[in-house]
């Protein structure tokens, strides 16, 4: 049940957003006003969001994975004004549009099972208070300096910002620590801040845009290990293009003497198995940022396990599996990682135990 019913939402997503914004605008007629022209846009991509990470959670049969995104962008939604009626109103316009358009597509107990995920998760967010994670420590040395790199290139002061880091890694930082302790970090905090509306998306590219260009400055001219004649293949499955964690993790793997094949964001699923063939890989990473993006990423390994003709090994990462130790054995992954040292150390020992 749980499988057809996910599917019916995924295939159905855009028809039941369109349902659900008609519900909403019919009875808040003041989203319109509030939001102008581009409110059925914004209103249909919010809605449409919401029915995927709906679709991954009654796939995987986790109500509390539905209710944990939702509660992440609920608190999103509301430091950018929205009412917590109007954010409760677009659920239950999601509830009564799912039956509008699933029945008779699927059983009455389905449609019934997917409303009561909605439900449920509503119940749960409501008695819980939402947190979007600790500003850094200024107390803390690397933090400081993860927080004067965001200050100046927040400022327009790009190349100075990287001059900042660059320093440190002259005067005896690793490159692994500047990596982790320093870059990482800063976009974590980056993030925060964009979550509670206290920077712009504009500026939080700039920061994740200089610290993509950063850490390739600093891997390039850093000294490599021996070649340990391994080759992984990494990147971030299609539809996510959140990939800088995915992409640090890689530099350093070639650091450790890894033939390094990175692929980039958003990698289109057919085009994995030959990548992987072609280039005689003996792991993949791949980086899964959001519960929606699961149910791509079970089809994107079971591609992968049929058509690829190298008996690759699979490792999964990224916010998109943290809420379930389990879920990365439930998309057909070999394995899972929380952490870049993590992800080296297994990595390595799937590889050699092709």
């Amino acid at each position: 049940m749980s499988q057809r019913t996910a599917a019916a939402i995924e295939h159905n997503v855009h028809s039941i957003a369109n349902r659900a914004w008609h519900r909403l605008s019919t009875h808040h007629e003041q989203l319109e006003r509030r939001f102008g022209s581009d409110a059925e846009a914004l209103w249909h991509d919010h809605l449409a969001q919401r029915l995927n990470e709906l679709s991954a959670a009654i796939a995987v049969e986790d109500c509390q994975l539905f209710a944990s995104k939702l509660a992440w962008s609920r608190s999103a939604a509301l430091a950018r004004g929205l009412t917590t009626d109007e954010l409760d109103q677009s659920l239950m316009a999601l509830h009564d549009a799912i039956a509008d358009e699933l029945t008779g597509e699927l059983e009455d107990t389905d449609v019934s099972a997917a409303q009561h995920y909605v439900n449920k998760a509503i119940g749960i967010i409501s008695k819980s208070a939402t947190t979007v994670g600790k500003p850094l420590d200024a107390g803390s040395p690397l933090n400081q300096l993860a927080l004067q790199y965001i200050q100046a290139v927040v400022a327009g002061n790009v190349l100075q910002g990287m001059q900042i880091v660059a320093d440190e890694v002259e005067h005896g930082l690793s490159i692994s620590d500047a990596l982790l302790k320093v870059l990482l970090p800063a976009q974590t905090e980056v993030g925060r801040l964009w979550h509670i509306n206290a920077l712009s998306v504009s500026e939080e590219h700039l920061v994740s845009y200089t610290t993509q260009r950063l850490m390739a400055t600093l891997v390039t001219t850093a000294v490599h290990k021996p070649d340990n004649g391994y080759t992984a293949v990494a990147g971030a499955v299609s539809g996510n293009v959140h990939d800088i964690g995915i992409r640090a993790i890689t530099y350093l793997m070639e650091l450790e003497g890894w033939r390094t094949i990175y692929l980039g964001s958003d990698i289109p699923r057919n085009e994995l198995p030959g990548a992987l063939d072609g280039f005689e890989a003996d792991v993949l990473l791949l980086s899964v940022a959001l519960t929606s993006q699961l149910a791509e990423t079970t089809k994107t390994i079971a591609d992968i396990r049929s058509n690829c003709p190298r008996p690759v090994k699979v490792l999964v990462g990224g916010n998109g599996l943290s809420e379930s130790t389990e879920l990365w054995q439930q998309i057909g992954a070999d394995g899972y990682t929380t952490d870049a040292n993590s992800a080296l150390q297994l990595a390595l020992e799937m590889a050699r135990s092709s």
